[in-house]
């Protein structure tokens, strides 16, 4: 290769080949990715303000069960908690969301939150009379699930004004584990606050993470809607429904999860499970129920790569695959290590769909609708859990426990194939060319 010069007559060195990573270098490439909380102040206040109000939620998803078999000695008068936020989870997420797309969001979330923490103090005020009532406990229940489920298409979608479409992988990994970890510490850490200092101090705990949520989100910068929005009312909620006409990728990604939800989430089973199969007990139990949240915190710790990943609609489908897969083992197996194993997998999988199922919401819907999808999908993926419970329970009842498992399973990687065929653009679905 020849030499080459200035016109000053100073050789210009050849440029160095570039030196492969390392291994420890492409070790630290699959690790989550944290350049959304670098380079933007807003979303890191953003995410901050979201996972302490998770823990909150957290906390006291504990303390209210706890409170109330502690007034009754009732397990129905828990159940009831139930039934109390089945309404709030289905219909508030849909008017949250038209809410969110015609105001200005940091002072929706201001009031909301501002709402939850009066609530809260409430509880707490009930908690410290010498005989505490039952029915407060139950209407915070049903206003917190309403409140809470109305206000989260606005921090769902927020991330999408903040940040270039290709980090939103990133960061929606970046929010589902801390998630995670939100609820697997929380329950520890409600059940030493309800030790020291009651469930009275615990609800005083709760308001006050409120608080912190609202410093941070006053900390970023205003939200207007688009310039494009439309006002809320009734006719914003239906055009919500309407865009969903013809878009076939946001169709297939609410398909894809209400066939995982529905056939393979045997979550009410896992008493059963623990008791009878593996001859286990509250130990064990526990332990089931936490591995799929700690499969999920996994992959969002290797999460590193999800930026990259192009073809999002085939993650979705193949994650779901493997989710469906593990549960179909863990329908099999007869012992605590690989149930276990298997759920850890199942976890994993189900955290890998979610994230691309919320990058392809906020990436491929015009902002001017994003909350009103967002808030769709809320509704659509709060029933699904509710109708797995349903369909395992009536299978096993009458069949058995673990038919119940495996076949909800083998449904499962079955409607993804039939999905796979009737809609190849959502395989094909490229997330450089986002479209609905």
């Amino acid at each position: 290769m020849s030499e080459r010069f200035h016109p000053d007559g100073d050789r210009i060195p050849e440029p160095e080949e570039p030196a492969s990573p390392g291994l420890l270098a492409r070790a630290r490439g699959h690790l989550m990715d944290v350049t959304p909380l670098r380079i933007s102040r807003d979303f890191r206040s953003l995410f901050v303000g979201r996972s302490i109000s998770d823990f909150g939620d957290g906390i006291v998803e504990v303390v209210v069960p706890f409170q109330i078999y502690d007034l009754t000695r009732s397990t129905l008068a828990v159940g009831l908690l139930g039934l109390c936020t089945l309404i709030p989870v289905l219909v508030f997420p849909i008017v949250g969301g038209a809410v969110a797309d015609a105001v200005e969001r940091r002072r929706l979330v201001i009031v909301t939150h501002t709402f939850l923490a009066l609530l809260s103090l409430l509880l707490a005020v009930n908690a410290l009379l010498p005989e505490p009532m039952l029915w407060p406990l139950y209407v915070f229940a049903t206003l917190s699930a309403g409140v809470g489920t109305f206000n989260r298409p606005a921090l769902s979608t927020w991330p999408a004004r903040l940040l270039d479409p290709g980090l939103l992988p990133s960061a929606n990994a970046l929010e589902s584990g801390i998630g995670s970890l939100d609820y697997m510490v929380a329950p520890v850490v409600a059940g030493v606050l309800i030790a020291v200092i009651e469930p009275a101090g615990a609800f005083l705990f709760d308001a006050a993470t409120f608080l912190v949520v609202i410093a941070m989100v006053l900390r970023m910068r205003p939200s207007p809607p688009a310039e494009d929005a439309e006002r809320f009312g009734w006719a914003s909620i239906k055009e919500g429904f309407r865009f969903l006409k013809g878009k076939r990728t946001i169709q297939s990604v609410f398909l894809a999860d209400l066939n995982a939800m529905v056939f393979a989430f045997p979550l009410a089973l896992f008493p059963a499970v623990a008791a009878d199969r593996l001859d286990g007990g509250p130990v064990l139990l526990g332990l089931l129920y936490g591995a799929i949240a700690a499969g999920s915190l996994l992959a969002s710790v290797f999460s590193g790569q999800a930026k990259h990943v192009r073809r999002q609609g085939r993650a979705i489908m193949v994650a779901i695959v493997v989710w469906a897969a593990a549960i179909v083992v863990f329908g099999f197996s007869t012992t605590a290590w690989l149930s276990i194993a298997m759920l850890t997998i199942a976890g994993a999988g189900d955290m890998v769909s979610g994230i691309f199922r919320t990058t392809i919401l906020q990436a491929a819907v015009q902002d001017r609708f994003r909350g009103r999808l967002d808030g769709i999908g809320m509704a659509v993926w709060a029933t699904g859990p509710s109708l797995g419970d349903l369909e395992s329970g009536v299978v096993a009842s009458v069949w058995s426990v673990p038919g119940s498992i495996v076949s909800g399973g083998v449904l499962t990687i079955v409607g993804i194939g039939v999905l796979r065929w009737f809609a190849p653009g959502f395989w094909h679905y490229d997330a450089r060319h986002p479209t609905p």
